[in-house]
């Protein structure tokens, strides 16, 4: 979706989105908490509290014989400055949508159901109500993140928020992901959708970022460059390309073919050698940034859409 641009960001040709909660976005966000913890069974508010780390005491100033509205407390109650963080760990909680109903519609020209078959369908139709029922929909808080230009989104899963991405380049990412989706290519997929995850999540986890986009690229690469090593890392097959380059392709030809080839080792190397907090050593052990987990997932992205797709390949 293409956020809505202010009048004066578009005069200048700039997007500001916003990483804090804005003070127009705070109220309605905390409504759409406080209905979200509400809907579900289960005391999810018990499990958001703990993630978060919110000792709750009686809201209201109410006493024990009173119940406890603990959803109001977490929604109403944690600063601003947590509430983005509080939503995200209600997302992974909260019952999603079904996107498909659990009971197909019976047609004018079916037969007719025995007794046991009817109650069956009936019963089956009123869970799957129930359930609907108790699930929480992400849209509402989507329109209010998109209209405060939130530099967050929630995630296509519904179940985190995450750093917005560039739509040319999340289009660019989803189909490295795609492309590595064949038997050949392990688990790069998985791989590489969880690194791009872990870097653009509410809170980054740039180290463990950059070592999934790495297993990424071992996956996509290994059945081209050593698929009968089966311990092969990058590094076992950054070793082999030389050996390799007479009988490797790059679908880019250019001037002299071996450029190809040699230009895919490099930006191997420079994964490989970037991940810097790999293994300790005498030397204290440097810890990737999140501008470099970044970079490393999108190189990972474009190394295993190449392997994937067949544009660097055994001749």
């Amino acid at each position: 979706m293409t956020l809505w641009t202010p009048l004066y960001d578009r005069e200048g040709g700039t997007v500001a989105l916003r990483a804090e909660v804005s003070a127009a976005l705070e109220s309605p966000l905390r409504e759409w908490l406080y209905s979200a913890l509400r809907r579900p069974t289960g005391e999810v508010w018990r499990r958001v509290a703990l993630r978060c780390d919110l000792v709750l005491g009686m809201p209201d100033g109410g006493d024990e014989s009173e119940e406890a509205d603990y959803e109001a407390a977490i929604a109403y109650g944690v600063p601003a400055e947590q509430l983005l963080e509080v939503v995200d760990a209600a997302l992974d909680l909260l019952p999603v949508p079904v996107s498909l109903p659990l009971v197909p519609a019976r047609q004018a020209d079916d037969p007719p159901l025995d007794r046991k078959a009817a109650r069956l369908v009936a019963m089956a139709s009123v869970g799957e109500l129930l359930t609907q029922h108790r699930t929480v929909s992400r849209a509402p808080l989507q329109q209010l993140l998109d209209d405060a230009r939130s530099r967050y989104t929630v995630r296509a899963d519904g179940r985190a928020l995450v750093a917005r991405v560039d739509p040319a380049l999340a289009r660019a990412l989803q189909a490295a992901v795609e492309s590595g989706e064949q038997p050949e290519r392990g688990s790069a997929s998985e791989h590489l959708r969880e690194a791009f995850e872990r870097a653009y999540a509410l809170t980054p986890d740039p180290v463990k970022a950059f070592s999934e986009a790495i297993k990424a690229v071992e996956c996509a690469a290994h059945a081209t460059l050593q698929p009968n090593h089966r311990r092969a890392t990058l590094g076992t097959m950054l070793g082999e390309m030389p050996k390799l380059a007479s009988g490797l392709v790059f679908e880019i030809e250019g001037a002299d073919p071996s450029h190809g080839v040699e230009m895919v080792r490099l930006m191997m190397k420079q994964l490989w050698d970037g991940q810097s907090s790999r293994h300790g050593k005498q030397d204290l052990t440097r810890k990737e940034t999140e501008a470099q987990a970044v970079a490393a997932v999108h190189l990972a992205a474009t190394l295993v859409q190449w392997f994937s797709s067949g544009a660097i390949r055994q001749a």
